[in-house]
């Protein structure tokens, strides 16, 4: 029975060493795998050019953290948009919203912090 959750957690006997993971923040790769998804599917969408790989991604603390940008100060945010390439996520459903103003940024130089293009309601 012990087997079934692999070598890794096998109780330690002596002379037998157990590797410690690598530190940092890992997200599995169906997590990945939508983020990039949900990239394409927003490109698509907007018709705007980007590159998922140019994307700097920051996982918050759930459920939402204190927002960055000038124009939201003192609230708190899902997520954010920061220039030129940082989104920040407390909030995988924020995710799209916040590639909006990514591509918006790279393609038009205006991150449209007003949400004024139809693009946030039709794509995200």
């Amino acid at each position: 029975m012990l087997l079934g959750c692999g070598k890794e957690y096998l109780p330690t006997t002596a002379g037998s060493t157990v590797q410690p993971a690598v530190s940092g923040v890992h997200v599995d790769k169906a997590y990945f795998d939508t983020l990039d998804q949900e990239f394409k599917e927003t490109t698509s969408c907007t018709g705007l050019n980007g590159d998922f790989w140019d994307v700097a991604i920051f996982l918050m603390p759930p459920p939402n953290f204190p927002c960055n940008g000038k124009n939201l100060e003192g609230k708190m945010c899902y997520g954010e948009f920061i220039r030129p390439n940082k989104v920040l996520l407390a909030d995988r459903y924020s995710w799209k919203h916040e590639i909006i103003h990514y591509l918006l940024y790279q393609n038009t130089g205006d991150l449209d912090p007003n949400h004024e293009n139809e693009m946030f309601d039709n794509c995200s």
